[in-house]
């Protein structure tokens, strides 16, 4: 596997791992939605505009299913996992332990990453 390839996937399952956290915390979207805010109100932020606001549509009011699917879509979804404000979501702990997870499932076969 190429190191982009690897890359795609583990921004892929850390972002799994974010909706299903947000699913169970709904209180999340606040700080994730107050970050795309500010990020909006930036003037270097202007090539992501598009995807910013489509993050602020989906976190202001969206069932997080539909988020999901949406942010999950393997090849769709890539544009939004870049510039995802779901940062807040996780604690720096639950992203490592999400890290080392990925790559425990990884050298188990990627058909386990789901």
């Amino acid at each position: 596997m190429r190191g982009y390839q690897r890359s795609d996937l583990r921004h892929l399952y850390l972002h799994r791992v974010a909706l299903d956290k947000l699913r169970k915390r709904p209180a999340l979207r606040r700080p994730c939605l107050d970050l795309v805010e500010r990020w909006l109100a930036g003037p270097e932020q202007a090539p992501s505009r598009p995807w910013l606001l489509q993050w602020r549509e989906m976190l202001a009011g969206w069932p997080i299913e539909k988020m999901a699917e949406t942010v999950l879509d393997p090849e769709g979804g890539q544009t939004l996992r870049q510039c995802s404000p779901l940062g807040p979501v996780l604690q720096p702990r639950e992203r490592w332990e999400a890290l080392a997870e990925f790559a425990r499932r990884l050298e188990s076969g990627i058909d386990q990453l789901e």
